[in-house]
């Protein structure tokens, strides 16, 4: 059953985030979603897609999970503020926080930094929940957001001091760092996380999980947004050279290397910028005050594998 005033307040949540964007000065832009490339991240998976040309030769793309790298090809050729809304596609993500197909906002601002980042997404944030009080609904919601960082966030819920990769790993039955720091993440800081009734701005990461950002005095320039301990946001201060970018995309190797993106990169530099990604289905659930994204998108690829698999439909 299709709720309509969900449908309603969806369509207030996208016209608040473009309203905001242009009034900031963002212009909203589009790129690609059948892409020859797949997400440099090893813990992200992408859809396989096909197609033929007249001929009959054949291809296999991806489905973005992600404008990211198309549209940093857009701040490199001279765009300044750019923003996106679109459907993004990640393989084996369903769940009661997990869709294979979500609608993404994302944004990019050269000069910026990820202190940028989280102003802008607090601003977006802050405005769903305001104007979906004028369409009827009663949102649960602190005005202050908190921010904390890792390492502050580590020592609190998890007694540990997450720079020191030996005292990580002796906290979980992981023999591996990288395994050790997600376990905990989840398993202890967002659990605590959860008991925090303002949104929090979890911030400054560990080197090794500095994903796309810049690294300074050891710890990435990066950010995730929480609200009742549900990711919703993660923001950058962006990688901005050729050398940093070719480490990322090689360490998964094969077709994650963007060799467009690269070949930008060694005629010059990205320019500095921030960039910062949000789920907008989860914020949508989160001012909806529903406990699963199902209850906020209409047809989940879970309600259209039931239709296909259990017979014909009606």
């Amino acid at each position: 059953m299709v709720d309509v005033s969900i449908l309603r307040l969806r369509d207030c949540l996208l016209n608040t985030v473009r309203q905001i964007f242009r009034k900031n000065g963002f212009m909203e832009v589009e790129t690609p979603v059948l892409v020859p490339y797949e997400n440099p991240d090893d813990n992200v998976d992408n859809v396989e897609s096909y197609f033929r040309e007249f001929s009959g030769k054949k291809y296999q793309f991806f489905l973005h999970t992600s404008p990211e790298f198309f549209m940093k090809r857009l701040i490199w050729h001279g765009a300044d503020r750019i923003f996106q809304i679109c459907k993004v596609f990640r393989d084996g993500e369903i769940g009661f926080l997990h869709n294979v197909e979500f609608t993404m906002v994302e944004w990019y601002r050269k000069g910026g930094s990820y202190y940028d980042g989280m102003r802008e997404t607090e601003e977006i944030v802050r405005k769903a929940y305001e104007n979906a009080k004028e369409i009827g609904f009663k949102p649960d919601f602190s005005p202050v957001f908190e921010k904390i960082t890792v390492e502050e966030a580590f020592r609190e819920f998890a007694g540990i001091d997450v720079f020191d990769e030996n005292e990580v790993i002796a906290k979980t039955k992981f023999d591996n760092y990288e395994d050790a720091f997600f376990y905990l993440l989840v398993d202890k800081v967002e659990k605590g996380l959860l008991k925090i009734d303002s949104p929090v701005f979890l911030y400054d990461y560990p080197e090794k999980f500095s994903a796309m950002a810049k690294i300074e005095n050891g710890k990435a320039e990066r950010f995730e947004l929480y609200i009742g301990g549900v990711e919703i946001a993660n923001g950058y201060s962006e990688l901005t050279d050729y050398e940093s970018y070719i480490k990322k995309f090689l360490k998964k190797g094969g077709r994650a290397v963007d060799k467009g993106f690269l070949k930008l990169l060694k005629e010059k530099p990205l320019p500095k910028c921030e960039g910062v990604a949000l789920g907008f289905d989860r914020l949508l659930m989160k001012v909806a005050g529903k406990e699963s994204i199902r209850q906020v998108i209409p047809f989940t690829v879970e309600e259209l594998v039931r239709e296909v698999s259990f017979g014909k439909a009606d």
